[in-house]
């Protein structure tokens, strides 16, 4: 649960029926078994009525859901589409979790002649072994990076060797790899 006004919380591992849960001083007594990454109503919701998640419309409800019940395209639609109900970010309030009067620190570090710097690189990430090589010949072509962008650290090629229907570990893989930012 992100937000306490969400109707629904997701289950972290497998809740079987009768498990009790508690909700911040409240007790939820799951009434189906609920699979990992699934919806446990945290309130009761009327037919018709909005579920929330994250604090956000994910749909409404398309019979009365009690608390405790698995909360799934059983007993969860879309409902009418239109932009009054399903108005994303419309409530959002701006959090300041980091004043700038309270920053002290930052992931960086000292130079020699007292100024500050972080480690600027960029990364060319290839989605499928197709494009393995290509991502490797730009990370050669700037090899001397810093000659024309001194601000730069250097240029990374990140591979692997499956998608594009090559076989990893002796499976089919046909979906490009999702890899996060490069530190």
């Amino acid at each position: 649960m992100l937000r306490p006004e969400d109707a629904v919380a997701v289950a972290k591992a497998e809740l079987t029926a009768g498990t009790v849960l508690d909700d911040g001083g409240h007790r939820i007594e799951v009434r189906q078994d609920i699979k990992p990454g699934h919806k446990v109503a945290r309130t009761a919701v009327r037919t018709g009525a909005p579920v929330r998640r994250y604090g956000q419309v994910i749909g409404f409800a398309t019979r009365d859901i009690a608390v405790g019940d698995h909360v799934h395209t059983q007993n969860l639609g879309i409902g009418e589409l239109g932009a009054d109900r399903y108005e994303a970010g419309v409530d959002v309030r701006p959090v300041d979790f980091h004043p700038p009067e309270t920053m002290r620190t930052f992931d960086g570090f000292k130079r020699e002649d007292g100024r500050v710097g972080t480690r600027n690189y960029v990364a060319v990430i290839s989605g499928v072994n197709c494009s393995a090589s290509v991502s490797q010949f730009v990370k050669d072509r700037f090899r001397d990076v810093q000659k024309d962008y001194p601000s730069i650290d250097g240029v990374l090629a990140v591979t692997h060797k499956s998608g594009s229907g090559t076989k990893l570990f002796g499976e089919e893989e046909f979906a490009p790899w999702i890899i996060g930012p490069v530190m």
